[in-house]
């Protein structure tokens, strides 16, 4: 639908594109992976985009909607990158870039910083309590991050874990991303390639596989 606050806005299968340059400006990183943007806003931004630009858009949106429907943490990162849906973000960028003058750099930059300080802020919280010292040195940690919030927790042990290691890295990251991030998402630990504990979103308690 259109916007009421676009005077130019246009019913036209032409689209809209100052409409359109106003709303991914509004919301910079509208369509790129791990950004904070609603599916409303992308349902907002297919009304007006031009036809050059519309079909991607609707790739963005559909695969933003799959994302909001999934459940388990494994499915939700072959989501988060599939394919088609990076071929979309990337033609994306590219016309946004060409049409709206909107930096590609600045938004990837933005975005990492966003994104490194909730990376710093995990790991401030578990170098920060002694109890999880006997395996801090020996993980790595990827998270899943919308540009807002915190989505779900990947880890990998670089040495082999030790009994209930795996288990009490799941339930160290379940309490800083439940209880003081107040997020939403699924945990999965892997013993070098070999997934040994998980927590999904919908589950209560961290359990081995």
């Amino acid at each position: 639908m259109c916007l009421g606050f676009f005077p130019a806005c246009s019913s036209s299968s032409d689209g809209d594109i100052d409409a359109y340059c106003v709303l991914v400006e509004e919301n910079f990183e509208i369509g790129l992976s791990n950004s904070g943007i609603e599916l409303d806003d992308l349902e907002a931004l297919v009304a007006v985009s031009p036809k050059g630009i519309v079909k991607v858009v609707e790739k963005l949106r559909n695969s933003l909607a799959d994302i909001a429907e999934i459940d388990e943490l494994d499915q939700l990162f072959a989501a988060t990158f599939d394919p088609d849906a990076l071929v979309a973000q990337q033609k994306f960028e590219i016309y946004n870039a060409d049409e709206c003058g909107i930096s590609i750099e600045a938004v990837a930059a933005a975005l990492k910083v966003n994104q490194g300080l909730v990376e710093a802020e995990l790991l401030e919280f578990l170098e920060g309590n002694s109890i999880f010292s006997p395996w801090i040195e020996k993980i790595s940690i990827s998270l899943i991050f919308d540009g807002v919030t915190v989505q779900g927790a990947q880890v990998t042990f670089i040495t082999p874990a030790e009994q209930d290691q795996a288990l009490s890295v799941c339930h160290a990251i379940s309490l800083w991303m439940y209880a003081l991030k107040e997020a939403e998402g699924g945990i999965l630990v892997f013993d070098d390639s070999r997934e040994i504990v998980r927590r999904n979103a919908s589950d209560t308690k961290c359990v081995e596989v």
